[in-house]
């Protein structure tokens, strides 16, 4: 059961033993769960806790690491120059995912069951324990980050539920093509058993195509939430050492860039393939983030070490980045960000830190991060893995970028804005006023 990591909270507008039914937007009661702590979650949290904050709500973070929840919100803060918070409106629970049990039980399914239920209730039960000792009643449970992989057996925990809940639901691939096996799935999914019954009140999607199927087979209000990002940088003083060894490798040369978790689908293998070919002998290939060893096979991954030790224009951190302001700073040192994901429907914030940024992004025809570039002209378009495509677009943008930038007038104002924090907090806005 998640626990709590120290009531450091005082409650002035309860009293122990007494539940508070909370009116307006103001005092409203929502708990943020989240457990998948990798990539951009942890800080986009942070966000969903922000403005919830911001909105006036009480908030129950329920998270892996709430200390770094707290860091998170308090730089946040600071870069909006916002005071602090409210005494008493955030308390941090910290979440214990329940080991898998029955590994060795077929059919499979047994284990995966038996832990989701597990999961679920004790999520619940937490819950339940902070408005007993808080004295306050929850209005809503919101899960910030919903994959089809650990909700598919969350209909089988509804007799065992009894909050209302909404969530980010991230695959935006199902609800176009109900019934279908999505990428990088063993199953097809079904969001229409994920939100039944009366307890779901809402669902959040990505991107705006998504939201008219979702809202037909789930018969559930969907609202489109931006993919907002962080765009902190890191302070002077700390040197920013990433950042200043790749403009070192560089030595001037235009970079293209690559960063995150090096899936295969992050389409890194055409990306080495072209950064060898001799017309690229001019340009430096960046590549930040830990490689996803098991998405490769045997000759893949030999491949891919051949070209990391021999590559002369390819500069490689190929660890974990520390933060998102290292992330940022990598970004803002890049001529071109390479995005061209394969077998990739949906959004992406590296998109938005694009935006922010004023980069041209490469991406993969067929899906909506294709959508987004025709429509705001982000970048270029290339067929699904196709290196000699790449090459061309990686040339046709950094051979004279200024005249890229006059031919195609990028709007990335524009992109921004659709994808700024003032949105998003708009959209929780219409959340709370819903409860």
């Amino acid at each position: 059961m998640p626990r709590l990591t120290g009531i450091d909270t005082v409650y002035p507008c309860s009293r122990p033993g007494r539940r508070v039914s909370c009116r307006g937007i103001m005092g409203k009661c929502v708990a943020l769960v989240e457990w998948n702590w990798i990539g951009h979650t942890p800080t986009f949290f942070a966000f969903f806790v922000l403005a919830l904050e911001e909105l006036g709500a009480d908030v129950l973070a329920i998270c892996p690491h709430p200390g770094e929840t707290r860091e998170t919100l308090a730089q946040l803060r600071l870069q909006r120059g916002l005071g602090p918070s409210r005494e008493g409106q955030i308390t941090y629970l910290q979440m214990e995912i329940p080991a898998r049990r029955f590994r060795v039980l077929r059919p499979r399914r047994i284990s995966l069951i038996d832990w989701s239920i597990r999961h679920f209730r004790s999520i619940e039960a937490a819950a339940r324990k902070w408005e007993e000792e808080s004295g306050k009643r929850l209005d809503l449970i919101f899960f910030t980050c919903m994959f089809d992989s650990d909700f598919r057996w969350f209909q089988l925990t509804q007799p065992f539920w009894s909050l209302p809940w909404a969530g980010f639901y991230l695959e935006t691939l199902s609800p176009g093509q109900p019934g279908q096996f999505s990428f990088g799935s063993q199953h097809p999914p079904h969001p229409e058993k994920i939100f039944r019954g009366s307890l779901c009140k809402a669902i959040f999607a990505p991107d705006v195509a998504s939201a008219p199927p979702l809202a037909a087979i789930t018969g559930k209000p969907v609202v489109v939430l931006p993919n907002l990002t962080d765009e902190r940088l890191p302070a002077p003083a700390s040197g920013r050492s990433l950042e200043n060894g790749l403009k070192q490798f560089a030595d001037g040369r235009p970079v293209v860039g690559l960063f995150g978790h090096l899936r295969k689908s992050k389409g890194l293998l055409p990306l080495l393939a072209v950064s060898q070919l001799p017309a690229m002998s001019k340009v430096c290939f960046a590549l930040g983030g830990e490689v996803a060893w098991s998405h490769y096979s045997p000759d893949e991954t030999e491949t891919i070490r051949r070209v990391l030790a021999g590559g002369a224009n390819l500069w490689k951190h190929l660890q974990r980045i520390p933060d998102e302001e290292e992330l940022n700073s990598l970004l803002s040192a890049c001529n071109v960000i390479y995005a061209a994901y394969l077998d990739f429907p949906n959004s992406s914030n590296i998109m938005t830190k694009a935006a922010f940024f004023k980069k041209p992004v490469i991406v993969s025809d067929g899906h909506l991060m294709a959508d987004e570039v025709r429509r705001f002209n982000l970048g270029e378009i290339i067929p699904q893995g196709d290196p000699p495509a790449l090459a061309g677009a990686i040339l046709k943008i950094t051979r004279n970028p200024e005249a890229w930038v006059a031919e195609n007038q990028p709007r990335w104002d524009d992109y921004h804005r659709d994808h700024s924090y003032e949105r998003f907090q708009e959209a929780m806005r219409g959340l709370l006023a819903g409860l």
